[in-house]
């Protein structure tokens, strides 16, 4: 059923044709999906098609998962735009601990981009929130004392979470201040995202431990999509928003992925899909131009955007065992079927 949200009000939902999707859902949400989803499908920042199921609605909030990432790298691409530090910047610049234990060389982009060495997640998992009681400066000092290196900083990819918790033990070094302040003031309160957090915590999981909803999150996916603006404030600048976008991995060999190497919705074809900051690129034209990008998340929800169509999309669901491996085919195809309608 059509549901209200913090959206501006829909256009007329005869402007393109969803009804494909519609079928799928009516299909497929009460096996796929558990029953709950919404999806959200905004075109130049205006709803163009917004559903919901079961007992999920645009304002109703759910640990998202690896959705996390691209609002972790929005946080620390804001930074660079306030001239504290650059993607090329090395760790050791910022914390010491790191060059004492030969790991100062990691540069941020490294860290944010899954090439940084380490593994995507440590044995101790400090990147998890069963820490949640230590602190995120507390979290970096043990990385570095306790966490070796898998491979050489810059010649693998390997996904995960371990890095992203350095990278953001920076960002309260350069700022002074904690992570959850700093995503508020930063990312969360100039995109309105006002029932969005790490879940307010002094060792926040960077990769994975925000709640947020469909609403919130089609914000900061707007704000992207309109080159780092929102509602008429700038929020990051274009070339950070481009850059997020841009091959940040380099031509590296895969060690850990959850994602295809060849994902059979890209119509180039590309050899290897990379990785920018926070989000996986889907759909790479010729030029290394990015077309689609994306952050699905562990428990199967799955926020995407268009770019050059101004597009966003969000498939908002929870469950907390196999989401994204239940749910991954059924969300690539609606992409796929949103595609073909707006052309």
């Amino acid at each position: 059923m059509a549901c209200t949200t913090g959206l501006p009000p829909a256009g007329p939902q005869t402007a393109y044709d969803f009804s494909a999707i519609d079928r799928i859902m009516r299909d497929s949400v009460s096996t796929i999906y558990n029953g709950n989803a919404v999806i959200m499908i905004t075109i130049d920042g205006k709803p163009a098609y917004v559903r919901s199921y079961g007992n999920l609605t645009p304002t109703t909030r759910r640990p998202i998962a690896s959705n996390s990432k691209w609002l972790t790298g929005a946080v620390l691409l804001s930074l660079v735009d306030d001239g504290k530090l650059s993607l090329s910047d090395t760790v050791g610049r910022f914390l010491p601990v790191f060059s004492r234990y030969g790991k100062g060389g990691i540069t941020i982009r490294q860290l944010l981009s899954h090439t940084s060495g380490f593994p995507g997640n440590s044995e101790q998992r400090y990147e998890l929130i069963k820490y949640r009681n230590s602190t995120l400066a507390a979290i970096a000092d043990s990385i570095a004392m306790r966490v070796p290196l898998k491979y050489k900083p810059g010649s693998t990819f390997e996904y995960g979470g371990v890095s992203m918790q350095v990278a953001g033990r920076i960002a309260e070094v350069v700022t002074g201040k904690a992570w959850e302040a700093l995503f508020q003031e930063k990312i969360a309160g100039p995109c309105q995202m006002r029932d969005t957090d790490y879940g307010q915590l002094s060792n926040p999981a960077l990769a994975g431990s925000v709640r947020s909803t469909a609403s919130d999150y089609t914000n900061f996916l707007i704000m992207l999509v309109n080159g780092g603006m929102f509602n008429g404030k700038r929020v990051l600048s274009e070339p950070s928003v481009l850059a997020m976008q841009q091959n940040q991995s380099g031509n590296v060999v895969t060690g850990h992925s959850p994602y295809p190497d060849k994902p059979p919705f890209n119509p180039y074809h590309n050899e290897v899909i990379r990785y920018g900051i926070g989000c996986w690129r889907d759909v790479v034209a010729p030029g290394d131009r990015a077309e689609e990008v994306s952050s699905p998340g562990l428990f199967g929800a799955h926020p995407w955007i268009v770019p050059s169509k101004k597009l966003t999309g969000y498939i908002f669901t929870f469950q907390l065992n196999a989401g994204y491996t239940l749910s991954r085919a059924t969300s690539l195809r609606i992409r796929s079927l949103v595609r073909e309608a707006v052309k």
